[in-house]
């Protein structure tokens, strides 16, 4: 009988220590949406979180009556509309951007996501940039291509320590490669993750839990050794 209690107290021990353990470790790893755009509104207010979306587009080019995806949506968001940008007469707005600032104040490991398509005349050309102090910016990665339908694209500028925690962040698309006035990208559902600052790393959480798992065999073999007096 006392075998079989001592088993039942090991496995609760160490099941508490381990569940413990996992939820610390989900906690560390989650990302917490810092701003989010769904264009559900026909406008550029941000829609979660805090945030301020800026183009130097012509503005007659940018439009909201085509429809979204659900691709990336957070925190329930339906389809409902997309940011649609137009090349415009004479392709005026190749070269042009649309502008994110974005505080991390409080956020480290910084991800932008979001979800975009193109026309066969649409921009086909976009460029990714970070700033660090709201007025220069710098290319993360090279251009990537829109593919027809809504696709998903992330950008993990979690390197970019100079991102953490700081009020200045911003991010900016340059939109190239319209070749006809309507030529369009559809853009949704744009996301900037970051981790809370001041979570345990992963790999101190991982230490706690075997000091909790340890401490928990100390008190186990403690007792035993009083009750054997």
């Amino acid at each position: 009988m006392f075998s079989k209690l001592r088993l039942t107290s090991s496995i609760r021990y160490r099941s508490v220590a381990i569940l413990f353990l996992i939820l610390l470790l989900s906690h560390a790893t989650r990302a917490d949406e810092i701003a989010v755009w769904n264009f559900n509104d026909s406008d550029l207010l941000v829609d979660h979180g805090n945030g301020t979306l800026a183009t130097n587009f012509n503005l007659t080019n940018v439009i909201f009556t085509l429809g979204g995806t659900t691709t990336n949506a957070r925190l329930g968001d339906p389809a409902g509309q997309s940011m649609t940008l137009q090349g415009g007469t004479s392709n005026s707005n190749n070269g042009r951007f649309i502008n994110l600032a974005v505080s991390t104040l409080g956020y480290a490991n910084i991800i932008i996501s979001l979800a975009t398509q193109a026309t066969g005349t649409g921009f086909n050309n976009n460029q990714l940039q970070y700033s660090t102090d709201g007025v220069n910016f710098v290319n993360f990665g090279g251009p990537y291509a829109p593919p027809t339908a809504f696709g998903l694209f992330t950008f993990d500028l979690s390197a970019i320590t100079a991102l953490n925690d700081n009020p200045n962040a911003a991010f900016r698309i340059v939109f190239n490669g319209a070749t006809s006035s309507t030529g369009n990208n559809r853009i949704d559902n744009i996301v900037v993750d970051g981790q809370s600052v001041g979570l345990p790393e992963p790999s101190s959480i991982f230490l706690l839990g075997l000091g909790m798992t340890g401490a928990a065999g100390y008190a186990r073999k403690r007792r035993r050794r009083l009750k054997g007096k």
